[in-house]
């Protein structure tokens, strides 16, 4: 009999699964891997728990909106086998702990916070439920009453940790193999829409702690000779520590490890806006550093002050700017919409991607601030009464109706584009990494005319959406909103515009992602 069968989405951002599958069998139990990356895939997890007939099921749930696929799979696991002991754990349940073992009989328990060594522990003493307030970090059901244990503390040294299982290899895209890989946990900051801070602030430790460079690079080695994988995604809470001192110590030390082991690799990472400064940055691009996601989050002071992000407009505006002259690829996304959003934060934001976008530097990337558990956002709007729907999925209304308005007619004319991964503007994002790995094979032989087309087709996407956005801002301006009839015609009249936008244009961008293919063949 299997004694853990884990269950988790197999976006790059999960490798929380991997590291659970590897503290588990360094102690000797048999565990195996459930892929669970949409509700699609219910009906194979539940045949392959069926045939494993594990003691534990763990849920990983990582993305709060995926939450009820989780509860739903939980309780239909809960009918084929019903002598299963199912735990979830994740940010969402570390938060919700005590609501989820109310309402939903199907889960057993939920493992709070780092969940490594609660699992354990929770696997070791499975038979014995009288030991399980002992273990620390972990929730569960005694007697119809939800106990909830004190938090276990952070794992202080993460070079203790085995690395994460790779049962599959890597992917291959265009001939590169490419992996996720961390190389810390937490974050120095403190965003009012995050969990991040909350989630690790719940336990004792150090709330950002970073792997040494010894240790990482030993897994990237690992990775480059036995797998063949050449592109190393960093999905770290953040990738630098705080002050300029400490990250370009670390920079420093990647730099020379990398360089004495003979490993070329290429890197994306994650960062705030005020780690970026050109000379650091042109240094990691010599490394292999190609792209960047930087958390600008808006282009509004007011916004960000909402936000907590401790940064301004004008840093954000130099972060980007600096990695357009050194050549790094820098994705960032917006939160065009927040609790707190006025028609001069829209007005603001309009004006940052026209600047930031408009001649195609980077595909554009927007929506509006989610209610996540343990964000202290949520805790403001609670208190303020203006929180709508229940723990499982939060939302608000925006003060102005106007910015509402905008925001409901943005989803329902350019959800497809900017949303769904073969939305155009996904599939620009994607044609972004295609032309970083083209680069990297090519060399000084790379086509600057294919870097020249790209740019033109993600330039007309950014410039198209911002031309529709305008129009339906000047609508909710100039207009009455509140006449149902105008304003369902007009948000038909604008998806039937964009739509047929993204027929021609995807069309276009379809024959360049094939001709990179072809000349990378």
């Amino acid at each position: 009999m299997l004694d853990v069968l884990l269950v988790g989405a197999e976006e790059l951002e999960n490798l929380s699964t991997r590291y659970l599958a590897a503290v588990l069998r360094q102690h000797g139990y048999a565990v195996e891997l459930a892929p669970f990356s949409t509700a699609d895939d219910m009906d194979t997890v539940v045949r392959q728990a069926q045939l494993a007939r594990p003691k534990v099921v763990g849920l990983s749930v990582i993305f709060q909106y995926r939450a009820p696929e989780f509860l739903t799979l939980a309780a239909r696991l809960r009918q084929v086998l019903p002598e299963v002991h199912i735990t979830a754990g994740g940010h969402f349940p570390t938060f919700a702990a005590s609501d989820l073992l109310r309402d939903y009989p199907a889960l057993d328990s939920v493992v709070r916070g780092e969940g490594e060594f609660t699992l354990l522990e929770l696997v070791q003493k499975l038979d014995s439920p009288e030991t399980w307030p002992t273990i620390l970090g972990l929730s569960f059901r005694h007697d119809g009453r939800v106990m909830e244990n004190p938090s276990r503390p952070l794992i202080a040294d993460l070079d203790s940790l085995p690395f994460p299982v790779r049962d599959t290899p890597p992917q291959h895209h265009l001939g590169i193999g490419f992996s996720p890989i961390v190389g810390s946990r937490g974050c120095y900051r403190d965003c009012a829409f995050c969990s991040i801070r909350s989630f690790y602030g719940a336990s004792q430790g150090k709330i950002q702690r970073f792997r040494s460079i010894p240790n990482l690079v030993d897994e990237i080695e690992m990775l480059y000779h036995t797998f063949g994988v050449r592109f190393f995604i960093f999905n770290d809470d953040e990738w630098f520590p705080a002050g300029q001192k400490a990250r370009l110590s670390r920079v420093d030390a990647l730099e020379s490890h990398l360089r004495q082991r003979g490993l070329d690799v290429i890197m994306s990472i994650k960062c705030r806006a005020d780690d970026v400064s050109e000379g650091l940055f042109h240094r990691l691009l010599d490394m292999g550093v190609v792209r960047a996601y930087v958390g600008v989050e808006s282009g509004s002071d007011h916004s960000l002050r909402t936000l907590n992000k401790r940064t301004t407009v004008a840093q954000n505006r130099r972060a980007l700017e600096i990695l357009h002259k050194v050549g790094m690829l820098a994705d960032f996304g917006l939160i065009f919409f927040d609790p707190e959003s006025t028609v001069e934060d829209i007005r603001a934001n309009l004006d940052f991607f026209h600047d930031m976008s408009g001649e195609g530097q980077a595909p554009l990337s927007f929506g509006r601030m989610e209610v996540y558990a343990g964000t202290p956002i949520l805790d403001r709007l609670q208190r303020e009464g203006r929180l709508t729907g229940n723990y499982l999925a939060w939302n608000y209304t925006i003060p102005d109706p106007r910015v509402e308005m905008l925001f409901r007619l943005m989803i329902a004319t350019m959800r497809h584009r900017h949303y769904d991964n073969d939305g155009l503007a996904k599939q620009c994002s994607t044609a972004c990494y295609e032309l970083t790995m083209y680069r990297y094979l090519s060399g000084e032989h790379a086509d600057p005319v294919l870097s020249e087309q790209l740019r033109n087709i993600v330039a007309r996407v950014n410039n198209h959406s911002l031309a529709m956005l305008e129009e339906m801002f000047d609508f909710t301006l100039h207009e009455n909103i509140y006449d149902a009839n105008l304003v369902n015609d007009q948000a038909a009249a604008w998806a039937s515009r964009v739509n047929l936008f993204d027929l021609e244009v995807g069309a276009e961008l379809a024959a360049w992602k094939a001709q990179i293919a072809r000349t990378l063949g």
